[in-house]
């Protein structure tokens, strides 16, 4: 991690890595959609999905916030 820091300023390092951070927050968004999918069960399927939302509002804030600063 150092050595990725020396080769690019801080804020470039901090953009990638709030990138990488919504990224990962939108696969698992994606991840637990498909399990909602297959869950048969309405209130649990109703919970994969609410919290696939929160992933997905998490993945905006980080860019968002990323982006004002």
């Amino acid at each position: 991690m150092a050595s990725d820091i020396r080769g690019m300023g801080i804020l470039e390092f901090a953009a990638n890595a709030a990138h990488a951070r919504a990224a990962h927050y939108n696969e698992q968004a994606a991840r637990l959609r498909e399990m909602a999918e297959a869950e048969p069960i309405g209130r649990l399927r109703e919970q994969l999905i609410e919290t696939a939302h929160q992933y997905e509002k998490m993945a905006s804030s980080v860019l968002i916030r990323r982006s004002q600063n």
